[in-house]
């Protein structure tokens, strides 16, 4: 168990965890944006391939998921077809709607790119221990939890 030296450790301690998620989340943007460069994706486009990674989705999940008017997510969705990276598919839970599925060619794009960057972080967690990963992993639910919340009242600024 870590000792607390002063009243002021805790203090500075949150803003080095701050600092800290400031300078990863710059770290993942930069990665993402060089990997678009080299690939000809804009930002809209890798988020729509985000995600529709994690499981095929209806396109109105996508434009609201990714914040953009459906018309504007079928334009989307129509480039990245015709570079065969996604495809249309059967809802198998009901064969009349449509869902949009990463492309074969997409899944090996993705694992390149972004597989190494999994394999060292499951490299980094196994350094942790069990309590340790579900501190880590509570941290991070809330602060995406926080950042949707924060992301939502900003929006409606902008509506206002």
């Amino acid at each position: 168990m870590i000792e607390q030296k002063s009243n002021e450790e805790p203090q500075r301690l949150a803003e080095e965890i701050g600092f800290a998620c400031m300078r990863w989340q710059e770290a993942v943007e930069a990665f993402d944006e060089t990997f678009g460069k080299l690939y000809g994706l804009n930002s809209a486009e890798r988020q729509c391939l985000s995600v529709i990674m994690r499981a095929p989705q209806p396109a109105n999940a996508v434009a609201k998921a990714i914040g953009l008017a459906p018309p504007s997510v079928t334009a989307l969705i129509d480039r990245l077809t015709a570079r065969d990276l996604v495809h249309r598919v059967a809802d198998p839970k009901d064969r009349r709607k449509i869902l949009v599925a990463p492309s074969e060619k997409a899944v090996k794009l993705g694992r390149e790119i972004y597989g190494p960057i999994h394999e060292a972080g499951m490299r980094m967690l196994g350094q942790f221990s069990e309590a340790e990963k579900q501190v880590v992993l509570r941290f991070l639910t809330q602060a995406i939890e926080m950042q949707e919340h924060e992301l939502e009242r900003l929006q409606e600024r902008g509506a206002s």
